[in-house]
């Protein structure tokens, strides 16, 4: 799966940790804007993306046990990336939008 590569590569050029693609995670949901919490997305960021919208997340616990997800939300006909969320042990570290 494309993004799952995509994430192994992040981990290792951003954060220099190894992930291997068997130890990787990956669920898809539909969400309404009231369905969001602002941890995954502030609602600055929200009113600009698609309402309903879908979350693709990519998780991995490395082995100090130490969670990293990656999030980001796709336009569902075009699958192009809109939004990008990256969280460590339940706190956002990064994010980036796509969209104006």
């Amino acid at each position: 799966m494309l993004y799952i590569d995509w994430f192994v590569g992040q981990m290792k050029r951003i954060f220099n940790i190894d992930v291997k693609r068997e130890d990787v995670g990956y669920e898809a949901y539909d969400f309404y804007h009231e369905e969001i919490d602002d941890l995954l997305i502030p609602a600055e960021h929200l009113e600009k993306l698609p309402d309903p919208l879908l979350i693709e997340t990519i998780s991995y616990v490395d082995d100090e046990g130490y969670e990293w997800i990656a999030g980001y939300v796709l336009d569902m006909k075009t699958r192009k990336k809109l939004y990008e969320v990256w969280i460590k042990n339940g706190e956002q570290i990064a994010h980036k939008i796509y969209v104006d």
